[in-house]
């Protein structure tokens, strides 16, 4: 009984420490840590892909929260108020669209398309590669007629993204108003943040519903992940908006090789697997 004690007490310091330190990393860029919490909560805490994004979700509540509403008060009031009346809602659609079609695992293309879509929007924001802004201007032209209705399209997508990957989408949120709508850094910031709260509230009840949550690790993760969203947004208001353009662009950098390279590995072990079996298959023969 000591060890299991003990164990479970290591185990929370843990998962305590990791939310601080990633509520603090991104409620300063504008992340809701989605990115971050899958991989981590599945690789060095070992859950299962289905409690790790569901745990993700719930945990991107308190960070999106306390960072938004941090930014609000360092910004003294919102500039463009209509996007939110617009993205918000089309995301939280695209949410409960998702939530009647999720399964127990994510689609393996999409997290591949994810990955790389990701490493094309850090090149950008690091302005080595441009292609974003090359596919862009055309649609700039056929649906910046009704700006509304890009905002909604792209809002949808995000929504169906986070319920099926377990992210808030801040890494798309971002680049997808500073890039294309123009918005200065601390206001796609602030506003990603705030449709994260919405976003991953609106996902969590809907997993809630479905049986996909597991609440016993929000215990260790809510209270640092406050804190860290706080000290994070701190910082963020001190920074200037060139380098956390910088660090944007290198933390999606540094996710999208990761996510890239581990769907690329998962693919060729399963190829490996596949082919071994039909060689048994010969063998039997």
């Amino acid at each position: 009984m000591p060890k299991f004690t003990n164990y479970h007490y290591q185990l929370n310091l843990r998962l305590a420490l990791f939310g601080f330190f990633v509520a603090l990393f991104s409620a300063g860029i504008g992340l809701g840590g989605g990115a971050l919490l899958v991989p981590i909560l599945m690789s060095l805490f070992n859950f299962d892909f289905k409690k790790a994004t569901s745990t993700s979700l719930s945990t991107i509540i308190p960070i999106s929260l306390i960072g938004s509403v941090s930014h609000h008060v360092f910004l003294h009031g919102i500039e463009h108020l209509q996007y939110y009346f617009i993205f918000i809602p089309a995301c939280v659609l695209g949410a409960i669209f998702a939530g009647r079609i999720v399964q127990k695992r994510p689609n393996s293309w999409l997290k591949l398309a994810f990955s790389l879509f990701l490493l094309i929007i850090s090149l950008r924001m690091l302005k080595l590669f441009d292609l974003p802004s090359i596919v862009y201007s055309g649609l700039h032209d056929i649906l910046f007629l009704n700006e509304w209705l890009l905002i909604v399209s792209i809002g949808i997508l995000i929504g169906i993204i986070a319920m099926f990957l377990g992210i808030g989408c801040g890494l798309l949120i971002v680049p997808f108003f500073v890039i294309i709508i123009n918005l200065n850094m601390h206001e796609a910031i602030t506003l990603s943040l705030t449709t994260m709260f919405f976003l991953t509230l609106s996902a969590t009840i809907i997993r809630k519903k479905l049986k996909l949550l597991d609440t016993i690790p929000l215990k260790s993760l809510f209270i640092p992940a406050l804190i860290g969203a706080v000290v994070g947004a701190i910082i963020s208001n001190h920074l200037p908006t060139l380098i956390l353009k910088k660090l944007f662009g290198m933390s999606l950098f540094v996710i999208a090789c990761y996510y890239l390279m581990h769907e690329l590995a998962v693919r060729h072990k399963l190829s490996v697997s596949a082919n071994n079996y039909k060689k048994w298959e010969k063998q039997k023969l």
